[in-house]
């Protein structure tokens, strides 16, 4: 069986706090064969602390995808975005980050032995912000046009990698996909609902992609993200969750999502979603 847990973080310097380490909640997941983190808050610059964080969990290899945009990601002292992958060594994965990713959004990790391929996906939260386009060498349009845009490389990129293998991405999408992924409501004015359409039919579906969780548990009503600002009334919606090839489809085992118990709510907005599959070799359940 393969074990991959994935967690927007918020920071992952809250998970270095001693007594604790990155290693220690690695521990508190169940040591997965594979953790993803996403929203790590660290520069492509700062080799230090990414050095450190590769080597953070002894026995897992780690890979990074960090933030290098000095013109879009200025706040939090452009410590914006990031995400990282830890594989079991055993596994022998090689991981790169696609050029055309300023941001650190994804990461991508090739596994030969288990004959799949797996991207860490933070996708863009659109927004009103002005979008500065380095090809083009100005303001082109703002983040909600950048999130559309996102979506159309990361599809061009994942056609390409399912001529080499089945894929899994995983993350998280910064979309819910369905009134029942979110509570109170599901924002349906413009241009949130463009992009959503565009993410279900030139994305998911172009692509044969399947979301599992909901597949598996169509009528649930579970929730990923917690508004840590509506105190008094709830604020929730399910944006991380793993896509796979349709013809993964048999060798998922389990695929969930963590209670919001008071651990993961210290340290994050998200709770962790966990994803479970055999090999090509083993019989389906």
């Amino acid at each position: 069986m393969l074990s991959i847990v994935s967690w927007n973080v918020e920071n992952v310097a809250r998970l270095r706090v001693p007594p604790h380490t990155l290693a220690t909640w690695h521990g508190e997941l169940g040591l997965p064969d594979i953790l993803c983190l996403q929203e790590l808050r660290v520069r492509d610059q700062d080799a230090q602390a990414a050095s450190d964080l590769r080597r953070d969990i002894p026995g897992w290899a780690g890979a990074l995808s960090l933030n290098r945009d000095d013109r879009n990601a200025t706040f939090r002292g452009g410590r914006a975005y990031g995400v990282g992958t830890w594989t079991r060594d055993e596994l022998n994965a090689r991981s790169f980050r696609p050029e055309w990713d300023r941001e650190g959004r994804v990461l991508v990790s090739i596994l030969p032995a288990w004959k799949l391929i797996l991207l860490n996906v933070y996708a863009v939260n659109g927004t009103a912000k002005a979008y500065y386009d380095h090809a083009a060498g100005r303001i082109v349009g703002d983040r909600h046009a950048f999130k559309r845009r996102f979506i159309a490389q990361l599809g061009a990129l994942v056609r390409e990698l399912q001529g080499e293998a089945p894929v899994v991405l995983i993350g998280d999408w910064n979309v819910s996909q369905t009134a029942q992924d979110t509570y109170p409501r599901l924002r349906t004015e413009e241009p949130h609902a463009l992009a959503r359409r565009e993410f279900a039919e030139g994305f998911v579906a172009s692509l044969r992609l399947v979301d599992i969780f909901r597949a598996r548990h169509p009528k649930a009503r579970q929730y990923t993200w917690f508004n840590p600002r509506a105190r008094h009334r709830a604020d929730t919606a399910r944006v991380d969750f793993a896509l796979v090839s349709e013809e993964l489809i048999p060798r998922v085992r389990d695929v969930s999502i963590d209670a919001p118990d008071a651990a993961f709510q210290d340290v994050s907005d998200h709770v962790p979603i966990r994803l479970l599959l055999g090999s090509n070799q083993e019989k389906t359940a």
